[in-house]
């Protein structure tokens, strides 16, 4: 049973590969250029329903966040977990690539990824929520223009208006009428946005030379094994995951079905369209999931204003 499951996942991988080759050439035998559309539309949006999944898991991490906790030692629970849930399909289908440039890459995610996640973290504990989920999103801009700059990527003049619909969408939908005052939080909120959009650049180049699979294993194991030995990290690591065993178990499915979609999005789609749906898709999940499950109707009207602002954007960005 395990293998044919596993067997099921690699089908997954491929999914859009399949229903380019098998359905859409089956009908228009002659126009590759339908067919590749067709192809990026599944791409781009698989990368959105991996951004609601983020949205999931993310909405839940901050209700079990306490300040009294290490920001290491939830790390380290988030990535040890999704190492833990790779661990079967790696040991079936493991593969590493023999080029030097593959790890440097590798260790660009590793890096950049634990340094944003625990900044993040820290910024959560000191600021208030609204703000830092706009300043965080610097990861769009970063992340944008390395595609746009570094990768090469074509981008139209709509395209550019649809990033721009997207970032005033997001200041519309989040933003409390509060003062922006320098302070470690805010800092930490910006920092840890540019730091996420440096992962998603690194994530392009690795997904180059790595298999998705191992990809993944080997990056939860080992910023597992590097939060294991910072000072700090084990003392919490009982308390957070005995009072919060149920939420982080939900939570990593979530995540490693979500990364799984992100990651073979980026390795099939551009960088600058695939990051911006997804961490969209991440905004307007949270903001709907406050509004209907948290009971977070104030200033609904702006909120869904600022929605409409980030749909327009991605229609803009996806089919412009």
């Amino acid at each position: 049973m395990v293998p044919m499951f596993l067997r099921i996942l690699l089908v997954i991988e491929n999914f859009g590969l399949y229903i380019t080759n098998i359905v859409i050439i089956s009908h228009f035998p002659h126009h590759a250029i339908v067919c590749y559309y067709w192809k990026m539309t599944i791409v781009y949006f698989a990368a959105i329903i991996a951004g609601i999944l983020y949205g999931i898991a993310e909405s839940i991490t901050k209700n079990i966040t306490e300040k009294k906790y290490s920001a290491f030692s939830y790390a380290f629970l988030q990535w040890s977990l999704n190492a833990v849930f790779y661990l079967v399909p790696f040991i079936f289908f493991w593969s590493f690539p023999t080029t030097f440039a593959a790890y440097i890459y590798f260790s660009g995610v590793l890096l950049t990824q634990i340094i944003g996640n625990v900044v993040l973290i820290k910024a959560y504990k000191t600021e208030d929520i609204s703000i830092i989920t706009i300043l965080s999103r610097s990861s769009l801009v970063i992340a944008f223009l390395c595609g746009v700059f570094l990768l090469q990527e074509k981008i139209t003049l709509l395209n550019s208006l649809g990033i721009i619909s997207i970032i005033i969408g997001i200041i519309v939908i989040f933003y409390e009428r509060k003062r922006l005052q320098l302070s470690p939080g805010y800092l930490f909120a910006i920092l840890s946005g540019v730091f996420y959009g440096l992962v998603a650049y690194f994530e392009k180049m690795a997904l180059g030379y790595f298999d998705i699979v191992s990809f993944i294993f080997l990056f939860n194991l080992s910023a597992a094994i590097i939060l294991w030995f910072i000072p700090g990290t084990r003392r919490d690591i009982k308390p957070i995951f005995v009072k919060y065993k149920k939420q982080f178990l939900l939570t990593r499915i979530c995540i490693v079905t979500g990364v799984f979609l992100l990651l073979w999005s980026l390795r099939s789609g551009n960088l600058s369209i695939v990051n911006t749906n997804a961490e969209t898709s991440f905004l307007l999940s949270t903001a709907f999931i406050g509004i209907i499950f948290l009971n977070e109707k104030k200033n609904i009207l702006k909120k869904l204003a600022g929605s409409l602002l980030c749909v327009l954007g991605i229609i803009l960005l996806n089919f412009f």
